[in-house]
């Protein structure tokens, strides 16, 4: 491909804002597409006959492809990438190299190194023929496979085949998008910066392409709530019914006294219940009332009455 290449160092920074916040449990890992940036400038469909776009997934990962470009690293070129990834898992990139003359395989050509929120830093070596290879694998003379396809939890590796197969614009030969996947060895890391390098010992026209970058992660699960913390609701109701009854017996007020004795129980019964009930505590109130007065005037009536007496005279038996 004939491109303008960056034969400078360069450097993009891609600023990430929040991290998405998942359920009550740790969530799944997710992917957090970068765009290239500025410096990515080379149309993809100047070289390939169809290209992916928008939000691609890709061998299983999403990728920002919504400029249709792609960053050349030249000899001695070289990008970062800046953010913040916590519980970083691995970083994807859709990587090959141009120019792959097949006497350059098994050459270290480049680096991607990932930098931590500690200071620390994780190094992978790009390899021609290794885990990385021309992008127009139909051309001849290049260096059009890699060995490196296991899935790894630890070492860099392509995922084969290809996440991307089409043809060479205006030809026939097959032309591919690989995707290179860098494993964070340490768990529990935050991911602040990856740097892509192209330090080819022997300089000429070999170029390290990159289309789309994407960091795995597991964003962390959102904060407990505090202890005591929530909300309820209650309801309470109360019933209360109050009677009463009066009996007079030969002691005058004392069916009255009883009355209201049995009354003021009711009444305090009912007060307890609540003013619902306040018509049932004064009909039973007012009929122990009656009736307490009722003995009382019985009781004082037989008192003013004298006891009727039967004279009996001597001779009348």
């Amino acid at each position: 491909m004939n491109a303008a290449l960056y034969t400078k160092s360069t450097t993009a920074l891609i600023l990430t804002s929040g991290l998405i916040a998942a359920s009550s449990v740790l969530a799944h890992a997710q992917d957090a597409p970068m765009a290239l940036g500025a410096l990515a400038t080379y149309p993809l469909n100047q070289a390939y006959a169809t290209v992916p776009t928008g939000q691609a997934t890709l061998g299983g990962h999403t990728f920002d492809m919504t400029s249709g470009n792609m960053l050349k690293l030249a000899t001695n070129g070289s990008t970062n990438f800046a953010g913040s990834y916590q519980n970083a898992k691995a970083v994807h990139l859709l990587l090959n190299s141009a120019n792959t003359n097949s006497w350059l395989a098994g050459t270290p050509v480049g680096t991607v190194v990932l930098t931590f929120s500690d200071g620390t830093t994780q190094t992978a070596t790009l390899t021609v023929g290794g885990n990385l290879r021309e992008w127009y694998i139909g051309a001849f003379g290049v260096v059009n496979s890699v060995t490196d396809t296991t899935p790894s939890p630890t070492t860099p590796y392509v995922t084969s085949p290809a996440v991307w197969t089409t043809t060479v614009l205006g030809g026939t030969g097959t032309a591919v998008l690989d995707m290179l996947t860098v494993p964070v060895t340490t768990a529990n890391k935050t991911l602040t910066g990856v740097q892509l390098t192209n330090n080819n010992p022997y300089g000429g026209a070999l170029t390290i392409d990159l289309s789309g970058l994407t960091v795995e992660f597991t964003p962390p699960a959102p904060p407990a709530p505090a202890p005591g913390s929530g909300t309820g609701t209650g309801t309470g109701t109360g019933t209360g019914t109050g009677t009463g009854t009066g009996t007079g017996d030969n002691a005058c007020g004392h069916g009255h006294h009883q009355a209201q004795s049995i009354a003021a129980k009711a009444e305090k019964t009912d007060d307890k219940a609540g003013k619902s009930n306040e018509k049932a505590e004064k009909s039973d109130v007012e009929k122990a009332d009656k009736t307490g007065d009722k003995n009382d005037n019985d009781c004082q009536k037989a008192a003013r009455t004298p006891a009727k007496t039967k004279t009996v005279r001597r001779g009348d038996d």
